[in-house]
C-alpha cells in the first residue's frame, strides 16, 4: 500500500477483502503448553481418563478447569476405547444337565388356550426331554 500510494480503504477495496481481515492477527494458542503436557502425560497414564489427567495437572501446578482438560482431551482424540466386558461365568454354577437316554428326566408343562364357543380349557403335557415324546395329555376345563 506504501509503495503504490493508496489508502488502506482503497486497497482493500481493489483486493476484494474487509478492512478487519486485514487487520487480523491471529493469538497465540492460550493453552499450548498445558496441551502439550496433557499429551504426555496420557501417553504415560493410558489407562487414565481426563479426570485422573486434570488431578495430575493441578499437581503439577496447573491452575486449570477440568471443563478446559476435557476439551482439550476429546479435541486431541486421548479418550479411551471402550471394549466389551467378556462375561466370566460364576464359580459354583453348574451346566445343563442333557439326558442320554429315555426316561431319566421328564418335564411337565401345562398350557391354556379357548375354544371357539369361547370356554376356556387346559392340557397338563407330560414330555420326556431325550426322546421328546409326549405320552400322556391331560385336558380338562378350567
Amino acid at each position: 500500500m506504501d509503495e503504490h500510494q493508496f489508502t488502506e480503504r482503497r486497497a482493500c477495496r481493489l483486493v476484494g477483502i474487509s478492512r478487519s481481515s486485514l487487520a487480523y492477527r491471529a493469538r497465540p494458542e492460550r493453552y499450548a503448553r498445558l496441551r502439550e503436557r496433557l499429551i504426555t502425560l496420557s501417553g504415560k497414564h493410558r489407562r487414565y481418563g481426563y479426570r485422573m489427567l486434570h488431578a495430575k495437572l493441578v499437581r503439577e501446578g496447573f491452575r486449570v478447569n477440568v471443563k478446559v482438560v476435557e476439551r482439550i482431551y476429546r479435541e486431541e482424540r486421548l479418550w479411551l476405547r471402550r471394549t466389551k466386558r467378556k462375561k466370566i461365568p460364576r464359580e459354583g454354577r453348574e451346566g445343563t444337565w442333557c439326558p442320554i437316554a429315555p426316561n431319566q428326566r421328564w418335564s411337565l408343562d401345562f398350557t391354556s388356550d379357548a375354544l371357539a364357543n369361547g370356554r376356556k380349557f387346559r392340557t397338563a403335557n407330560l414330555k420326556d426331554d431325550c426322546t421328546r415324546e409326549c405320552p400322556a395329555i391331560e385336558v380338562d376345563f378350567s
